[in-house]
Protein backbone atom coordinates (compact mmCIF):
# COMPACT_ATOMS: atom_id res chain seq x y z
CA UNK A 1 0.00 0.00 0.00
CA UNK A 2 1.43 3.34 -1.00
CA UNK A 3 1.45 6.51 1.07
CA UNK A 4 -0.92 8.09 -1.43
CA UNK A 5 -3.48 5.28 -1.06
CA UNK A 6 -3.26 5.44 2.76
CA UNK A 7 -3.86 9.20 2.60
CA UNK A 8 -6.88 8.80 0.32
CA UNK A 9 -8.43 5.94 2.33
CA UNK A 10 -7.93 7.45 5.81
CA UNK A 11 -7.33 11.18 5.75
CA UNK A 12 -9.76 12.32 3.04
CA UNK A 13 -12.88 10.66 4.59
CA UNK A 14 -11.96 12.03 8.03
CA UNK A 15 -11.52 15.53 6.61
CA UNK A 16 -14.86 15.33 4.81
CA UNK A 17 -16.63 14.24 8.01
CA UNK A 18 -15.01 17.05 9.97
CA UNK A 19 -15.85 19.64 7.34
CA UNK A 20 -19.46 18.43 7.17
CA UNK A 21 -19.81 18.70 10.95
CA UNK A 22 -18.36 22.21 11.04
CA UNK A 23 -20.71 23.42 8.33
CA UNK A 24 -23.87 22.69 10.33
CA UNK A 25 -25.60 25.61 11.97
CA UNK A 26 -26.89 23.78 15.03
CA UNK A 27 -28.60 26.89 16.43
CA UNK A 28 -31.06 27.04 13.53
CA UNK A 29 -31.92 23.34 13.32
CA UNK A 30 -35.11 21.78 14.66
CA UNK A 31 -34.52 19.38 17.57
CA UNK A 32 -33.70 15.92 16.32
CA UNK A 33 -36.22 13.15 16.81
CA UNK A 34 -35.54 11.33 20.04
CA UNK A 35 -33.96 7.87 19.84
CA UNK A 36 -36.45 5.06 20.45
CA UNK A 37 -35.17 4.34 23.97
CA UNK A 38 -35.41 8.03 25.00
CA UNK A 39 -39.11 8.30 24.19
CA UNK A 40 -41.47 8.42 27.14
CA UNK A 41 -45.06 7.28 27.55
CA UNK A 42 -47.18 9.51 29.79
CA UNK A 43 -50.31 8.09 31.46
CA UNK A 44 -53.40 10.26 31.80
CA UNK A 45 -56.65 9.11 33.42
CA UNK A 46 -60.15 10.46 32.90
CA UNK A 47 -62.33 9.43 35.81
CA UNK A 48 -64.91 10.50 38.37
CA UNK A 49 -63.38 12.23 41.39
CA UNK A 50 -65.86 13.52 43.98
CA UNK A 51 -68.75 13.26 41.48
CA UNK A 52 -66.88 15.29 38.86
CA UNK A 53 -65.24 14.00 35.66
CA UNK A 54 -61.57 14.92 35.81
CA UNK A 55 -58.50 14.62 33.59
CA UNK A 56 -55.54 13.73 35.85
CA UNK A 57 -52.02 12.43 35.52
CA UNK A 58 -51.74 8.82 36.68
CA UNK A 59 -48.86 9.69 39.03
CA UNK A 60 -50.36 12.95 40.38
CA UNK A 61 -54.14 13.45 40.50
CA UNK A 62 -53.69 17.14 41.32
CA UNK A 63 -52.35 17.84 37.81
CA UNK A 64 -53.65 17.31 34.29
CA UNK A 65 -51.15 19.12 32.08
CA UNK A 66 -48.75 16.67 30.48
CA UNK A 67 -45.27 17.86 29.54
CA UNK A 68 -43.85 16.04 26.51
CA UNK A 69 -41.25 16.07 23.76
CA UNK A 70 -41.72 15.19 20.09
CA UNK A 71 -41.92 11.41 19.76
CA UNK A 72 -43.29 10.86 23.29
CA UNK A 73 -46.58 9.02 23.62
CA UNK A 74 -49.60 9.86 25.74
CA UNK A 75 -51.82 7.02 26.98
CA UNK A 76 -55.29 8.22 28.00
CA UNK A 77 -57.64 5.81 29.78
CA UNK A 78 -61.25 6.77 30.46
CA UNK A 79 -62.70 4.92 33.45
CA UNK A 80 -66.50 4.57 33.36
CA UNK A 81 -67.64 5.96 30.00
CA UNK A 82 -66.92 6.22 26.31
CA UNK A 83 -65.37 9.60 25.49
CA UNK A 84 -64.49 11.88 22.60
CA UNK A 85 -61.28 13.92 22.45
CA UNK A 86 -60.85 17.17 20.57
CA UNK A 87 -57.36 18.57 20.04
CA UNK A 88 -56.76 22.27 19.34
CA UNK A 89 -54.01 21.60 16.77
CA UNK A 90 -54.00 18.56 14.52
CA UNK A 91 -50.20 18.71 14.22
CA UNK A 92 -49.76 17.81 17.90
CA UNK A 93 -50.98 14.18 17.70
CA UNK A 94 -51.93 13.87 14.03
CA UNK A 95 -55.69 14.07 14.68
CA UNK A 96 -58.23 16.74 15.54
CA UNK A 97 -60.72 14.30 17.13
CA UNK A 98 -60.66 10.75 18.46
CA UNK A 99 -63.22 8.59 20.26
CA UNK A 100 -62.38 5.89 22.78
CA UNK A 101 -64.44 3.18 24.50
CA UNK A 102 -64.75 2.85 28.27
CA UNK A 103 -61.57 1.33 29.73
CA UNK A 104 -59.74 1.14 26.40
CA UNK A 105 -56.56 3.17 26.04
CA UNK A 106 -56.10 5.90 23.49
CA UNK A 107 -52.38 6.06 22.73
CA UNK A 108 -51.11 8.86 20.49
CA UNK A 109 -47.58 10.04 19.73
CA UNK A 110 -46.52 13.66 19.63
CA UNK A 111 -45.66 14.30 15.97
CA UNK A 112 -42.37 15.68 14.71
CA UNK A 113 -44.38 18.49 13.03
CA UNK A 114 -45.64 19.79 16.39
CA UNK A 115 -44.16 23.10 17.49
CA UNK A 116 -43.11 23.81 21.05
CA UNK A 117 -45.95 25.34 23.02
CA UNK A 118 -49.06 24.74 25.10
CA UNK A 119 -52.05 23.07 23.44
CA UNK A 120 -55.44 22.75 25.17
CA UNK A 121 -57.66 19.76 24.44
CA UNK A 122 -61.07 18.64 25.64
CA UNK A 123 -62.59 15.33 26.65
CA UNK A 124 -66.35 14.88 26.26
CA UNK A 125 -67.85 12.15 28.47
CA UNK A 126 -70.64 10.34 26.59
CA UNK A 127 -72.32 8.77 29.64
CA UNK A 128 -73.03 12.07 31.39
CA UNK A 129 -73.00 14.38 28.34
CA UNK A 130 -70.40 16.65 29.94
CA UNK A 131 -66.77 17.69 29.57
CA UNK A 132 -64.09 16.41 31.92
CA UNK A 133 -62.30 19.15 33.84
CA UNK A 134 -58.53 19.43 33.99
CA UNK A 135 -56.37 22.39 34.81
CA UNK A 136 -58.97 24.49 32.92
CA UNK A 137 -58.62 23.07 30.28
CA UNK A 138 -56.15 20.18 30.28
CA UNK A 139 -53.10 20.88 28.11
CA UNK A 140 -50.33 19.14 26.22
CA UNK A 141 -47.15 21.15 26.73
CA UNK A 142 -44.44 20.43 24.15
CA UNK A 143 -40.89 21.28 25.18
Amino acid sequence: MTIKSVFISLIVPAALLLAGGLGNDSLNQQPAEQPEQARTEHSVLIKLIDDEWRVVLAEDESRSNVIVRRGDRIRWIVEGSDASFQFSDEKVVGHSTRTVRDGRPLVLAITNEASSGSYPYSVFIHKDQTFARGQSPPRIIIM
